[in-house]
């Protein structure tokens, strides 16, 4: 290797290290819960911490339910109704992981909240990977006693809202949708069963989040559609990295996030372009850059990457979104 490609190489290391270091994931597996098992807050803690977050949770010692968070490593992902309420659709966490928390947002047990740690309080949250549970998911599949079954022609819908507070206002909200019949080409219609990135940097600085579901199919008491979502990888900014100040510059990358593919438009020469994974592997090296370049990113894993694109400004770094 060259000096001069060497010292991009440690240069390209530092700053990927800058950048994971700036960041925390809550991936639950620190909960060491054994296999096919779930903790629901029966044990009154109040919730739970993983990574840089406590996750709140409310027990009922009278009727033996919950709300808030829970985590599991329940793997059901075929057996309808409330007796599987702490599996995942396609029973598992993201990228086969055992362990993953479990939502429940309901009207009679407060807030479905977390609260950021001091050090991360304050700062951006990048986002989580969320799936449906597999008692809501079946439940709109196939309907049950209290739901629906979900259909095109009724154009149905399930969401979740996240809801950014710091210091006690509302910084803005993020919605998604866990299932969406409302599209003209019955074709498209869906229900999530595979994990998914969630975007939350439009939120900006926060302290807290508040989670709710809504849906197309309601009742005299509320919301038919159980009331449940799964998270893994919940992740955190923590003090000022490298990602907090990403370069301005004459290139501009669209769509972000991306399905697809990814447009990379420049007004000054640019020499290479490499694309690194959120635990710094090369996933991408491209030397032969023109003025309009497009990249083919389908085949790449829902989640974070990192664009450095080598141009007479140094190296540059963009950010973008797989979804």
């Amino acid at each position: 290797m060259t000096k001069k490609l060497l010292s991009v190489a440690l240069f390209v290391a530092t700053l990927f290290a800058t950048e994971l270091q700036a960041q925390t994931i809550a991936d639950f597996e620190n909960l060491a819960l054994p296999s096919d098992s779930m903790w629901n807050g029966s044990d009154m803690s109040g919730g739970f911490v993983s990574g840089k977050a406590h996750f709140s949770n409310t027990y009922n010692t009278q009727y033996l339910s919950w709300g808030g968070f829970a985590y599991s490593s329940k793997m059901d992902s075929v057996t309808a109704g409330y007796g599987n309420m702490y599996s995942s659709a396609n029973g598992k966490g993201y990228d086969n992981s055992a362990t993953y928390a479990v939502g429940f947002v309901s009207a009679y047990s407060g807030a479905t909240a977390i609260n950021l740690l001091a050090e991360a309080k304050g700062k951006v949250v990048d986002g989580f990977y969320i799936n449906n549970n597999t008692f809501a998911y079946q439940s709109m599949l196939n309907g049950d006693a209290y739901a629906k079954k979900f259909t095109s022609h009724d154009t149905d819908w399930f969401k979740l809202s996240t809801i950014g507070y710091l210091e006690g206002n509302i910084t803005d909200t993020v919605d998604f949708y866990l299932a969406d019949f409302r599209f003209a080409d019955s074709s498209n219609a869906y229900i999530i069963k595979d994990w998914t990135w969630v975007d939350l940097s439009s939120l900006g600085n926060v302290d807290s989040l508040v989670f709710q579901m809504s849906s197309s199919d309601n009742g005299t008491y509320g919301m038919n559609t159980p009331s449940y979502f799964c998270m893994d990888n919940f992740t955190t900014k923590n003090g000022v990295g490298f990602a907090d100040i990403e370069q301005e510059s004459s290139i501009r990358i669209y769509p972000n996030p991306v399905q697809n593919i990814l447009h990379v438009d420049m007004s000054s020469p640019i020499y290479r372009i490499q694309i690194l994974d959120v635990n710094g592997r090369l996933v991408y090296d491209y030397a032969n850059v023109n003025p309009q370049t497009k990249i083919d990113v389908k085949d790449f894993k829902q989640g974070l990457y990192f664009m450095q694109i080598y141009s007479e400004q140094g190296i540059i770094t963009k950010k973008f979104i797989k979804r």
